[in-house]
């Protein structure tokens, strides 16, 4: 999160580019944090491990499943 300090320096910046509007300081004000809230928010994206590789190769061999198992086996029906 910006510090008030660092929004009001911004909006400060953007005030004097725009030649000194009078009026619009809480246009400047909300612009200006919205710039640093978005700068830090990439920042966070930059400093995020990357994903892992995964390398795509030969697969892994198929197995064999054994025969299932017979439900009939062992009880008599009454």
């Amino acid at each position: 999160m910006p510090t008030e300090e660092q929004i009001r320096e911004l909006a400060y910046s953007i005030w004097e580019q725009e030649s000194r509007p009078n009026g619009k300081d809480a246009e400047h004000y909300f612009r200006a944090r919205r710039i640093l809230e978005e700068q830090e928010a990439a920042k966070v994206i930059e400093l995020a491990p990357p994903p892992p590789k995964i390398e795509l190769g030969t697969p892994p061999p198929i197995t064999k499943l054994p025969p299932p198992v017979s439900k009939s086996k062992g009880r008599k029906k009454k």
